[in-house]
């Protein structure tokens, strides 16, 4: 694994400069491709500020003792999900981290259930073991997924970078599909105003 500093270094700035390599895509090209088969959406959680002490052994249910939506976040959820009718989808299968303010995005855009899911919960931009596995679950959740099943997994930044080599803002979205070598290739990005 990776041993010396040199190498969780180089693995952190590989995964930074895979951000940047996202195409410019118009958006409604991109909005367009989520109705074709095998397209997949990351979006990361809405607006939640703060920074408490968090981990993924505590009880995930309990809002009080993770970070939350502000009323930015909450609005925020609310106009992407407004922009997916606007588009003509209304209906998507929701999968989620199980931290609240995910969930909490989730429920927001009011497309259907969210179902949580343990594999998206945030991995820590420091733990490069972490980070590699959270890249390898969430891309075999995602090699699951039926193709004509236009499915939307709500995460954190760390696990969009692991996952795509996508640095998303908060309620920020890329459209991703799987190339024929079954890596994960980035369409594009869709900021929703």
């Amino acid at each position: 694994m990776f041993r010396s500093a040199g190498n969780r270094t180089a693995l952190l700035a590989a995964l930074l400069c895979a951000a940047v390599a996202t195409p410019a895509v118009a958006a409604d090209d991109l909005w367009a491709l989520m109705l074709k088969p095998g397209h997949i959406v990351l979006l990361r959680h809405s607006n939640a500020p703060g920074s408490v002490p968090e981990s993924n052994d505590m009880n995930m249910k309990d809002c009080s003792i993770q970070r939350n939506l502000d009323a930015e976040g909450k609005a925020q959820a609310a106009r992407v999900g407004n922009e997916f009718r606007k588009h003509k989808i209304g209906k998507v299968k929701l999968v989620s981290s199980e931290y609240c303010r995910a969930m909490e995005t989730g429920k927001l855009m009011k497309l259907g259930p969210v179902t949580p899911l343990r594999a998206l919960n945030q991995v820590f931009l420091a733990d490069i073991p972490g980070m590699r596995e959270a890249g390898t679950k969430g891309r075999e959740y995602m090699k699951k997924i039926p193709p004509k099943q236009l499915t939307v997994l709500i995460t954190h930044v760390t696990n969009i970078q692991s996952i795509a080599g996508a640095k998303l803002d908060s309620g920020e979205m890329a459209v991703v599909h799987f190339d024929q070598a079954g890596e994960v290739v980035v369409d594009g990005k869709i900021t929703v105003p």
